[in-house]
């Protein structure tokens, strides 16, 4: 035998040894990481939604300031291709996700300079 053979033999040798006690291990021992109490009391999937996932319909008003904001003249560097191309997009959508329509409060806070108010939305 070489000892190339030899030290093969000698490795499948411990580990046959050594695999048995290790399938006595539980998770639990092998990684202490806690647990906390809420991820056992919810179910997956079942906890508050974040805001900005939820759908939204969009106001009368908020569409209007997506209008104004692609209409401005001149066109201002504040408001890119990219940025416009994403408001065009909003228009065609009966529907918003919640980060969406804090973008189009933001754009218009940018671009206006005055905060934005809503009385149609609560």
């Amino acid at each position: 035998m070489t000892g190339l053979n030899a030290l093969i033999v000698l490795l499948l040798a411990i580990t046959m040894n050594i695999a048995p006690g290790m399938s006595m291990l539980r998770a639990e021992d092998a990684l202490p990481v806690p647990i906390q109490l809420t991820q056992l009391s919810q179910p997956p999937g079942k906890g508050p939604i974040p805001e900005d996932s939820q759908m939204v319909k969009p106001t009368q008003k908020e569409r209007e300031a997506i209008h104004q904001l692609l209409a401005t003249k001149p066109r201002q560097k504040a408001l890119p291709n990219a940025d416009r191309k994403y408001l065009k997009g909003l228009l065609d959508k009966a529907t918003w996700l919640g980060f969406e329509r804090r973008m189009v409060h933001e754009m218009w806070t940018e671009m206006s300079g005055r905060e934005w108010r809503d009385a149609e939305r609560p």
